[in-house]
């Protein structure tokens, strides 16, 4: 398989952009067709982790077992049992499981340096598995913006600086013991998106800083095609670059009043 590097990305650079964590996530089939779907057909596992290493251990040669090893394969697919990277604790990181690879970049990322390392990843994973169905690709972005959400008003906050509109009207609290003022939330909305084809979703919640423990609100932009929407696997480098450029375009949008924060 054989992916063509870009160059061309044309986004805004901020000095200081409040991404997070940018991850591309591919799954494929593990289970047989039929009812009930209980049967693996991702036998291979067993032996994939170990020559997926040879391929990547010039480049990160820190492996991590996670939690999830401890689980049957037969019993949770799509959940990550290894992770790798070039040191501890570093990103970027790749992520494996039964039917399942993420690759994860943090702040430090460029949209050029992502992509052309998931193509790269990409290429070595159909080398191991060459017979592979693809059940479902997704590119995410997490934002955050530092807001402290049990004092402020957290839909205060979205309407006058990322364009969201969603409020509960006044008199729900009068005559109640109710704070108006959500001290925690989970805002999401999905849209059918024609071209690229699949679904965009863009969702807000109330979240912490890892190491600073700050409270911020945090936004995810979503990305994922599946079923009838999915690409073929030679075609994924596309997929990447639409799907990214989507998702971008939206940032904007949505950070246009703000913007001058991050620049």
């Amino acid at each position: 398989m054989h992916f063509k590097k870009r160059h061309d990305f044309r986004h805004k650079v901020f000095k200081n952009p409040p991404i997070i964590e940018a991850l591309f996530e591919l799954r494929w089939k593990v289970r047989e067709e039929g009812e009930p779907p209980i049967m693996l057909i991702d036998k291979k596992f067993k032996f994939f982790p170990g020559r997926f290493y040879e391929y990547i251990k010039n480049d990160y040669p820190e492996v991590e077992v996670l939690q999830n090893s401890r689980i049957p394969d037969d019993v949770d697919e799509f959940l990550p049992r290894f992770r790798f990277r070039k040191k501890p604790n570093s990103y970027p990181l790749i992520q494996i499981g039964p039917g399942i690879i993420t690759i994860n970049f943090d702040k430090n990322f460029t949209q050029e340096r992502f992509f052309n390392t998931c193509l790269e990843v990409l290429k070595i994973l159909f080398e191991v598995l060459t017979d592979i169905e693809l059940k479902e690709v997704i590119l995410h972005y997490i934002d955050g913006f530092i807001f402290d959400y049990e004092r402020n008003n957290a839909f205060h906050y979205l309407e006058e600086n990322l364009s969201t509109y969603f409020k509960f009207n006044e008199d729900l609290f009068e005559n109640t013991k109710i704070n108006s003022i959500p001290i925690k939330f989970h805002l999401e909305a999905n849209f059918h998106v024609e071209e690229p084809p699949g679904y965009f979703m863009c969702q807000f919640r109330s979240g912490k800083k890892r190491i600073e423990k700050e409270k911020i609100l945090l936004m995810d932009t979503i990305f994922r095609s599946f079923g009838e929407d999915l690409p073929k696997k030679e075609e994924l480098d596309n997929w990447l670059y639409n799907a990214d450029e989507l998702i971008h375009n939206w940032f904007l949008k949505m950070i246009d009043k703000i913007k001058y924060k991050f620049e």
